[in-house]
């Protein structure tokens, strides 16, 4: 298969921890996908960072899991209980008390919002809990918002951060469904549930570097800089061919685990009906995608001795500040360095990077009464995630194993109740895995002890 990013992953361990022979094969030059690692400099030399910040929930179980067990069950992550706080003085702290106390208690002890938005809010989770967290049928996030009567500031203040955090699509075009699940899995969960969870380490060194390790000692076949060129079944199972003067790759069972167009390259030539309208193959290709900015800052740590762990900021679009969320990235030698998420940054297309920076810059300088930043560096994930629309493709794990017995597909598209989360990924994986070694278990065949090939 090919695909190595967190949903690779995923299957890969939980595979391997069954006792399957594990292979993958991944274009990239190392493993975890999106949430790979930038180095950028400050001018006191390269450091490295997230490519892109992510914020984990504790909500995020399978996530948690997978981290805790790569880590011999001491991941490096801190956890804390849900803490809402913008730059213009709200402070919604949850209580320590069980659910749904938690986030009532919370609410009435709530600063900065007037009490018609705290009752606002209330009869939000109220309706969707006694709804059972569904939406209408195709309701946007914006419609959603309307029909229980939230107002405007709350909506500017509150709800559209929150969606465009957890979707990274504007409400007017979000799907209510899914912003339903991500409130039902986290606020209208367990108090454990809406944990903030941030990791000390970056992306990469809590889950994709521990995971090559893992699997290494355990016998997997890994490799990085190579790309699947196409699939192919086979009297043993299933071929992988890679190009080149490399010979290909024999397998019992079949994990594609890459974003959906490149799923739809490898599948097309496999099913007939892949060009006409409507087909599985085609909708692989339906998937929109937006982008992520994030913005990083740096100050000498003298100047700058300690920010937040992370406060939500208030966007002026007519001053040019649209930073989000920002989230302190701690001390780099003499440097602290904090990170400014920017999400649907395509409604920015128009704005040129240099503008975006210098924004965020005088916005964090102004909201967090801190100096202007001696340094920053932008990065953007172009593609980072697909638009979480109500008209998105539905695409799950198994959506080709009746035609094609033994693969499975992986990644954050195909936990489709979900937006595009690392969870939603890691939790495809799992699934993945699952699948295959039901298949493995009601299969008899000769060919059984054949490698397991993984993108």
């Amino acid at each position: 298969m090919v695909g190595a990013g967190w949903a690779g992953l995923s299957a890969a361990v939980q595979l391997a921890r069954a006792g399957r022979r594990v292979r993958m094969l991944d274009a990239a030059s190392a493993p975890g996908g999106r949430a790979r690692e930038a180095r950028l400099d400050f001018g006191g030399g390269p450091v490295t960072l997230d490519a892109g910040q992510h914020l984990l929930v504790g909500a995020y179980r399978e996530s948690l899991a997978l981290a805790h067990l790569l880590h011999d069950g001491a991941a490096p992550l801190d956890r804390f209980a849900l803490a809402l706080h913008d730059t213009a003085g709200l402070r919604l702290q949850a209580a320590r008390l069980p659910a749904p106390l938690h986030l009532a208690v919370g609410l009435l002890r709530a600063r900065g919002l007037p009490l018609a938005e705290r009752v606002a809010m209330l009869r939000l989770m109220t309706a969707l809990r006694g709804g059972s967290w569904r939406a209408a049928q195709g309701e946007t996030v914006e419609q959603l918002l309307a029909r229980l009567r939230q107002p405007a500031a709350l909506v500017e203040r509150l709800w559209s951060p929150l969606c465009m955090a957890a979707l990274n699509t504007v409400p007017e075009q979000a799907c209510a469904a899914a912003f339903a699940t991500v409130l039902r899995d986290t606020l209208g969960a367990t108090r454990a549930a809406s944990d903030f969870v941030l990791p000390r380490t970056t992306l990469g060194a809590l889950i994709a570097g521990p995971a090559e390790r893992w699997l290494r000692a355990r016998g997997a076949q890994l490799h990085w800089g190579t790309t699947a060129r196409a699939i192919a079944p086979c009297a043993g199972g299933w071929q992988v061919r890679a190009g080149g003067d490399e010979p290909p790759i024999d397998a019992a069972q079949l994990v594609l685990a890459v974003p959906p167009h490149a799923a739809a390259r490898l599948l097309a030539p496999l099913c007939p009906d892949a060009t006409q309208p409507g087909s599985r193959v085609g909708r692989l290709g339906e998937f929109a995608y937006d982008a992520i900015t994030t913005v990083y800052l740096a100050w000498p740590a003298s100047q700058v001795p300690a920010l937040p762990r992370w406060i939500m900021l208030r966007e002026s679009p007519s001053r040019g500040e649209h930073g989000q969320w920002l989230f302190d990235r701690g001390r780099c030698g003499a440097q602290r360095i904090a990170a400014i998420v920017i999400s649907a940054r395509a409604r920015l297309s128009d704005k040129p990077v240099a503008a975006i920076a210098e924004g965020i810059g005088r916005q964090v300088a102004t909201q967090l009464g801190v100096p202007p930043p001696a340094a920053m560096r932008t990065v953007t994930e172009k593609r980072a995630t697909f638009r979480c629309t109500p008209d998105r493709p539905r695409v799950e794990v198994d959506a080709f194993a009746a035609d094609l017995p033994g693969l499975w597909l992986a990644g954050d598209y195909a936990w489709p109740d979900y937006p595009a989360t690392l969870e939603g990924a890691v939790r495809s994986g799992r699934l993945a895995a699952a699948r295959a070694l039901r298949r493995h278990a009601d299969t008899d065949v000769a060919h059984v002890q054949a490698p397991i090939t993984l993108r």
